[in-house]
């Protein structure tokens, strides 16, 4: 459809204007190349929910900025947060890229829906739609956060323990000359 690819071009490109534009601003007007590798990414994320829709490209570049905007503040802060205080370590940087744009971009399809409520796909009338956008959201997070808690649980009672791994050695899992 037009409409997705016209949305998902918009979002990616206000990703990308918005991850150099704060990184820049956070790092001294130097730019952190993981925030432009990931966060560059993250309108791509966040229009997912609603590309579909009929919004214009206002507003799926909106949609990119405040993605962008919100993977690059997560990795300046929210990942040095979680790692001092909680001892969470997301290495890959999941959360930033996947996660909070995506829930960025789910709470913004409750907004969203308005712009075109009357798409063939959305199944609901727009207030029951936008009731219907919330829940899913919830159930998302819902969902990561258990599945993330379990996974996390089966890991680090695994009796084959990393503790014997010796922490960045590429030759305990890579094959070649090191």
């Amino acid at each position: 459809e037009m409409h997705c690819l016209i949305n998902t071009i918009m979002s990616l490109l206000g990703s990308t204007g918005a991850a150099f534009y704060v990184t820049q601003y956070l790092n001294k007007g130097k730019f952190d190349a993981v925030h432009i590798q990931n966060s560059t990414l993250a309108g791509g994320v966040a229009i997912g929910a609603t590309a579909r829709l009929a919004m214009g490209p206002s507003a799926a570049l909106m949609v990119g900025l405040v993605a962008g905007s919100v993977s690059v503040l997560g990795y300046y802060y929210s990942s040095p947060f979680l790692e001092e205080k909680l001892g969470l370590y997301d290495t890959c940087g999941v959360a930033n890229l996947h996660g909070y744009p995506s829930v960025v971009g789910g709470l913004l399809s409750i907004l969203l829906v308005c712009f075109d409520y009357k798409a063939d796909f959305l199944v609901y009338g727009l207030g029951i739609q936008s009731i219907v956008q919330v829940l899913a959201v919830l159930a998302t997070i819902v969902a990561a956060s258990l599945s993330g808690y379990l996974t996390g649980s089966i890991v680090l009672r695994n009796p084959l323990s990393f503790a014997d791994v010796p922490d960045y050695e590429d030759a305990v899992w890579w094959s070649g000359e090191f």
